[in-house]
């Protein structure tokens, strides 16, 4: 899978872009077939004064030209991205699925025309 990481107001350490390659791996693994890239956008809001200013912002391609965008923002960079990676699991799932039940309904519709 195809994960762009992009921070700002901080420098990017091996154990945070691990983190974030863990967990989207993690939870979109199934829909890779339809994921064309997953950007991922790390911030810190604030700075040094603390508070829930840690911002995790994830936008995910799919190969229908769908682009589902999640953020989350939490005092806990890791707990900022576990929140957002999973968010955007069941948001892909969900936008997959009306994408389907469209595409059936599509065809529902060309078969009654066939039979005219």
């Amino acid at each position: 899978m195809n994960i762009q990481l992009q921070t700002q107001g901080f420098d990017l350490t091996d154990a945070i872009s691990s983190h974030v390659q863990k967990q989207m791996n993690f939870n979109l693994v199934n829909f890779e077939s339809h994921i064309v890239s997953v950007d991922v956008f790390l911030s810190d809001i604030n700075g040094p004064k603390g508070g829930p200013d840690k911002k995790a912002l994830v936008c995910v391609r799919l190969d229908s030209r769908s682009t589902v965008t999640i953020e989350r923002t939490r005092e806990d960079l890791y707990a900022a991205i576990t929140l957002v990676s999973r968010q955007a699991k069941r948001t892909v799932r969900r936008t997959l699925n009306k994408h389907r039940r469209m595409e059936k309904s599509a065809l529902r519709e060309l078969r009654q025309f066939s039979h005219i």
